[in-house]
């Protein structure tokens, strides 16, 4: 394991080897002169014994002053050298604490300032202090804050901006699709109204009917998308499939030649308007694909405990480098398209634990597969068709 030492450590080391390493010369310095001295007095007291007798009495008195002396200067080194040790304690101290303060409270200060960075609080300031390396490093720390303060703001408008956009142009090819039967529906009674006024009154009750249901669908959408920036909250209801389907395209059925294979008592547990998002977008992007006068195939069936929905069209096909990534936002190959219908048709299947899967050939055609969880459980099938 490797050790990691901080600033203070390495300080603490430094003043533990600098104060040793006085010592160490101090002692050193005072013993080279307590041994002078020792051996001075020893020498002296040496010739004072062995001459005792031809030496004089005030020779002699001289002498014994002299090593008095010698003892009174050992003793006094060795107080000096010990008030000297304790005052180079005392400073180094006062050095270490010092430094260590002008070096850590700018270190906290700073750590605690990108705490606050990281926790999203980007208007934070430090006060230059310490040496001249801190004051430079939080001077830089200050300019880098104000700086990340004003790309956040920067990005949260980008944001919000984005956002709205695509919020406006999801919101628009949604409207589309509701718009496309109510046209077709309305377009159909205009001919027979000035061809055939008796035949319209039979078809007048149905069409009104279809164009209520998708102003219906229209304020479900706006609905929808008005609860876009809060949490999804799925309205789910068991339903028939076969039935909302064939609800769903009944308006397309006069222009385009559908052809349904649809079982009878499915149930599905489902969002009501997810489904018609989902069915209407994929069966769109079959009309886009395909010539006009190709039939466009939808089909349900139950496969063990799930219910699989299929729309099956003739068109060009989705080339395999295309075909992981028709889900992307923003992703089409369409002059017109926006490439959000397919993206929202995955969000809306993941919400609903619904499973998407597509297969498409070049030259022959698209297939979507809707795989969703049957509200009955059972793996029995019904063979009673919707045709």
């Amino acid at each position: 394991m490797k050790l990691r030492l901080g600033l203070v450590s390495y300080i603490i080391i430094i003043f533990v080897c600098v104060f040793l390493g006085s010592l160490i010369f101090m002692d050193y310095y005072y013993s080279k002169h307590h041994d002078e001295l020792g051996n001075a007095f020893i020498s002296l007291r040496n010739f004072v014994s062995s001459n005792e007798n031809t030496i004089s009495t005030s020779l002699r008195n001289e002498l014994n002053e002299a090593i008095a002396g010698i003892k009174l200067i050992q003793i006094r080194s060795k107080v000096y050298s010990s008030v000297m040790i304790f005052a180079i304690f005392c400073i180094s101290c006062f050095v270490f604490i010092v430094i260590v303060s002008r070096f850590t409270k700018p270190l906290h200060a700073l750590q605690k300032a990108t705490e606050n960075i990281k926790n999203g609080d980007y208007n934070v300031y430090i006060r230059p202090t310490g040496i001249k390396e801190i004051r430079d490093l939080a001077k830089s720390f200050n300019e880098m804050s104000k700086e990340l303060e004003n790309t956040q703001q920067k990005l949260l408008v980008s944001q919000k901006q984005m956002i709205w956009k695509d919020l406006a142009r999801i919101l628009t090819h949604e409207i589309k699709n509701p718009l496309t039967p109510i046209q077709l529906t309305v377009q159909r009674m205009e001919e027979i109204f000035y061809s055939d006024k008796e035949k319209f009154d039979g078809i007048f009750p149905e069409s009104l009917k279809l164009i209520y249901q998708e102003i219906n669908n229209l304020q479900s959408l706006v609905t929808s998308f008005s609860s876009f920036a809060r949490d999804v909250v799925l309205k789910q209801t068991i339903f028939d499939p076969s039935v909302s389907i064939l609800d769903i395209i009944k308006p397309y059925t006069e222009k385009y030649n559908v052809v349904f294979d649809l079982k009878d008592n499915l149930r599905i547990k489902f969002d009501n308007t997810h489904f018609y998002q989902i069915i209407t977008n994929i069966f769109q992007n079959a009309i886009e694909s395909a010539d006009e006068n190709d039939a466009i195939f939808i089909s349900t069936e139950k496969s063990n405990s799930y219910i699989v929905i299929k729309i099956r069209d003739k068109g060009y096909g989705i080339t395999p480098e295309d075909l992981p990534r028709i889900f992307e936002p923003y992703f089409t190959k369409k002059s017109k398209g926006t490439g959000l219908g397919l993206a929202l048709v995955k969000k809306l299947c993941d919400a609903n634990h619904c499973f998407v899967r597509v297969k498409s050939v070049i030259g022959e055609g698209t297939s979507f597969e809707l795989i969703i969880e049957n509200a009955f459980g059972g793996t029995d099938e019904n063979t009673n068709n919707r045709r």
